[in-house]
């Protein structure tokens, strides 16, 4: 299994699923985006965010939507959250060129455990989407992206079609 890098995804990308599912988080600006890890699940790449380490990580349960990095220490993955994502919007995050020593240093133990439960994390996002997906768990449905439609809209997504507006009609 090849090792696993940090993404960001692009702001125009996360915009256009959102318009189609409204559980698709909105990256949290330039200071700090959303990066996560690009997994194959079924037949398309999926973005599992990851968030940053809070206290309440050390508290909550490891279950198929949340996989807690170094017992919630570097933070966890969100597989309820991951969403499906083209090439052409995954932006590769490079941690030796980021400012803050601190975040870099987290990015790094982040990566690290990350690629030493590969196969773990792969397990999670699968067993999350096929839950989903065959509506097997309600809870998780209820509280995860709507993992099909995002994979229709992903496949539709045009990354150069650029909006127009003139006196509040969009012209193509």
């Amino acid at each position: 299994m090849a090792r696993l890098r940090i993404y960001r995804v692009q702001d125009k990308y996360i915009s256009f699923l959102h318009s189609r599912d409204i559980r698709v988080q909105y990256n949290k600006g330039q200071r700090r985006p959303y990066v996560g890890v690009v997994l194959l699940v079924g037949e398309f790449k999926y973005f599992v965010p990851m968030e940053s380490p809070k206290r309440n990580h050390e508290n909550i349960k490891s279950g198929k939507h949340i996989f807690r990095l170094d017992g919630g220490r570097y933070g966890l993955l969100g597989f309820n959250n991951m969403i499906p994502v083209c090439d052409e919007a995954l932006i590769p995050v490079d941690i030796d060129a980021e400012p803050d020593p601190q975040y870099a240093s987290l990015l790094r133990h982040q990566a690290s455990f990350i690629n030493n439960n590969r196969a773990a994390i792969l397990e999670h996002a699968s067993q999350t989407y096929y839950d989903v997906v065959n509506h097997q768990n309600g809870f998780l449905e209820s509280i995860s992206c709507d993992f099909k439609k995002l994979e229709r809209a992903c496949s539709q997504y045009n990354p150069n079609y650029v909006y127009k507006r003139t006196y509040g009609k969009v012209i193509k």
